[in-house]
């Protein structure tokens, strides 16, 4: 065999299309070229994705260890868990001087979906963070089990980045990535002139396990999350530093969830996601198969993604197992309901015994039964009867409010206006043109419209904080305008104290009032829950959800009479969220007005909006209506749904039907089996492939039995049986794959 067959024979192995477009001088071009060779190399010009869907399998983390040793690898310790995906065992963590967290005792099973709930501030992020290693513990451990795969979203997201989008998103699906490395190696050897028989069959082994980790279908699998989560299909070339910090998490999030860990841990990994994007994330995370820690403020998320709660109540963990969200609210109450009931009843058995002993204590012929009575009333002391149940599990969690300003009064009716306003970003083509629009008192405008429309480059345009690329902005001169943005509690001083940003955003501005007190910024961030010591810490000292409470103190402490606020719902808890949502359902009367972007539905549906803006196509329509359910199909999950199946949104509308009980379940059934057929696919292509190759070996027997004629007989009926194997596999195999292609 000469050089050019020996190169031919193994690159047909690698790709038959490949193999003949370098053979013949063709260059193949597809969608999208990875170059598998580096700069300078070109035996291999590109590797064509166009195998069948496969599902991707990753290499675990190899740590060796023996009972009762652990072994710490990127801030994460690594032991013995008894056959958990990981334990907490009795950890206590402090924060400064504070004891936030003590006794925690919590165990995570393999496969389990645990949401992880509880007010802002109360140790969420703290608790997972011990397990990361970036938190430290007081006492106790935080073990992940040996072989397991931890993924965690960063909150830096992709910042620095100089990749594409794609190459980010697909940087960390290692098992892939090192297969394609090797490949690459054994390829550019070959080129080189080394044709030995080993380097073919080393780069056979390549190839097989490139097959096998899922290479051919990265592109595909890339392509879905990144789709999910809202990217459009020419994003996917962009660089990471064209987007904003929002989508930088969401490239982030893309990367995590395609590394495919074992055990996964997400702390609101929905607050830069529209509706559309939970949806699919929520059912991504369902069908997850490994461990799942959710910290999520998302109420529909949790009940979509996990299957058991873990509450942090005072400075405990309390643990609802085999509960949605909606049983856990259930359980709660009942088991508060229980222990307090219990706890009386004990307390009033208490008192008769005690009453029996007052009375007849001092009786010569009752004072042993009054004796026993008293050793029954120590015997309960000592059990614990007539302890009150723990504060945890009988407490009822406090609940934030938030106080808004009466609305100053305006000269006329018009607060805000655009006219011919075409409205974008220096450098590059207008997202809105030629609007035209007017804010009335008693407005409450909700903006709605698909992802990426224009509608956050809207209200930044309407703050004034963006300049017009045409026309012009006007103003009611006594405007008083506030504003509450997604990204506001990031923006904060870290080195500055809660207290000095509130009392300085209330005193200080054009319309800032000097008589604002310290003891009124106090009271505002006291009725959020940022008490005590809270306010005088400085912003780097605070999580997440406190840092928003310090923003949303310093939004209500300025009378306005127009308040602008983009995904004001984002990194605020359940509880805040309905705060702020009972108060601008009250506010503003005839004289105030209200613009709102928001994909948080039960927010929006408290509000009571009376006026819906629909931003669409580079343009604004107003309507004065209430919302309604139509609104938020069309440009959630219609939207995502038509962009899986190239129909358009309108198109898609129109076609849908009601389904009927038994077709929602048959389409509930479809999509179980979907989600498991590439794995199928991937078992039968094998199953196939061995059965060819029996075949094979059937055939070279039938040229080698000479005249035995009984012989060549039952070879024969041996072939046939393969062959009738491989024709119900087959068959199999296309089911599958046209199931594949109806659910999405």
């Amino acid at each position: 065999m000469n050089l050019l067959q020996s190169v031919f024979l193994v690159f047909s192995i690698i790709d038959p299309v490949l193999c003949f477009s370098n053979v013949i001088g063709v260059k193949y071009s597809s969608h999208r070229e990875v170059n598998i060779l580096p700069a300078g190399q070109d035996f291999i010009h590109s590797i064509h994705y166009r195998r069948k869907h496969r599902s991707i399998k990753h290499t675990n983390l190899n740590v060796s260890t023996v009972a009762d040793q652990t072994k710490e690898e990127e801030g994460v310790t690594i032991g013995d868990t008894k056959g958990a995906a990981l334990i907490f065992d009795n950890v206590a963590i402090s924060r400064g001087s504070n004891r936030i967290l003590s006794d925690i005792n919590f165990r995570i099973e393999r496969n389990q979906r645990w949401g992880l709930v509880g007010p802002n501030g109360c140790g969420k992020s703290t608790l997972l963070g011990c397990l990361t290693g970036s938190v430290r513990k007081d006492e106790g451990q935080a073990l992940i089990a040996p072989k397991l795969r931890l993924g965690y979203l960063r909150q830096t997201a992709v910042s620095g980045s100089t990749k594409t989008v794609f190459d980010e998103a697909a940087s960390e699906m290692n098992e892939i990535n090192e297969a394609k490395h090797r490949l690459t190696a054994l390829g550019n050897a070959v080129s080189e002139g080394d044709t030995s028989q080993k380097l073919l069959d080393d780069l056979d082994t390549a190839n097989s396990d490139f097959t096998a980790a899922g290479g051919w279908t990265q592109e595909q699998d890339v392509d879905t999350v990144l789709k999910g989560l809202g990217f459009q299909p020419e994003d996917s070339e962009r660089l990471c530093s064209d987007f904003s910090g929002g989508w930088q998490m969401r490239i982030g999030l893309a990367r995590l969830l395609l590394s495919k860990p074992n055990v996964l841990l997400l702390d609101e990994p929905s607050n830069h996601l529209d509706s559309s994007a939970r949806d699919w994330l929520g059912n991504y995370l369902a069908n997850f198969e490994g461990s799942l820690v959710l910290i999520s403020h998302d109420i529909a998320l949790l009940q979509a993604a996990v299957d058991s709660i873990a509450e942090i109540s005072g400075d405990t963990l309390l643990t609802y197992v085999s509960c949605s969200y909606s049983k856990y609210l259930e359980e709660k109450e009942f088991r508060a309901k229980s222990a307090m009931a219990e706890y009386e009843r004990n307390m009033a058995e208490a008192a008769r015994l005690q009453a029996y002993v007052d009375k007849w204590g001092a009786s010569a012929t009752k004072a042993t039964s009054a004796q026993s009575r008293v050793k029954m009333i120590e015997k309960m002391k000592k059990e614990g009867k007539l302890t009150p149940p723990p504060t945890a599990i009988v407490e009822k969690r406090w609940k934030p409010s938030l106080s808004l300003p009466s609305p100053p009064k305006s000269i006329g009716e018009v607060l805000l206006g655009l006219e011919n306003a075409d409205i974008g970003y220096p450098g590059s083509p207008a997202l809105l043109k030629k609007l035209s629009f007017e804010l009335k008192r008693g407005t409450k405008l909700i903006l709605r419209g698909p992802n990426g429309a224009g509608k956050s480059t809207l209200v930044t345009a309407l703050r004034g904080a963006l300049p017009l690329l045409k026309g012009d902005r006007y103003e009611n001169e006594k405007l008083r305008l506030g504003s509450f943005t997604q990204d506001l509690a990031q923006q904060l001083d870290g080195n500055s104290r809660a207290i000095d940003l509130v009392t300085a955003y209330a005193r200080e501005g054009k319309f800032g009032d000097i008589n604002v007190s310290n003891e009124d910024a106090r009271n505002a961030m006291g009725r959020l829950g940022l008490s005590g010591d809270k306010a005088l810490r400085k912003i780097s000292e605070l999580s997440g959800g406190e840092k928003a409470r310090v923003a949303l103190s310093m939004f209500c402490l300025k009378a306005c009479n127009v308040y602008v606020l983009d995904e004001p719902s984002n990194h605020l808890d359940v509880e805040c969220i309905e705060a702020l949502s009972d108060a601008l359902s009250s506010w503003g009367g005839k004289d105030g007005a209200i613009i709102v972007v928001s994909h948080d539905k039960s927010f929006c549906d408290s509000v009571g909006f009376n006026t819906v803006g629909t931003v669409k196509d580079g343009s604004l329509v107003i309507e004065e209506r209430d919302l309604n359910e139509s609104d938020w199909k069309q440009y959630d999950m219609e939207l995502f749904k038509a962009s899986e199946t190239g129909v358009s949104t309108d198109q898609s509308t129109a076609e849908k039907k009601e389904l009927t009980p038994e077709e929602k379940a048959d389409l509930k059934k479809k999509r179980k089996m979907a989600y498991n057929a590439p794995k199928q696919i991937e078992k039968l292509e094998k199953k196939i492939s061995a059965s060819e190759e029996k075949i094979a070996q059937i055939d070279d027997k039938m040229m080698n039995v000479g005249n035995d004629v009984g012989k060549l007989v039952d070879l024969s009926n041996e072939k046939k049986a393969e062959e009738d194997e491989i024709a119900i596999m087959m068959s199999e195999w296309e089911e599958l794959e046209l199931l594949l292609a109806e659910v999405s």
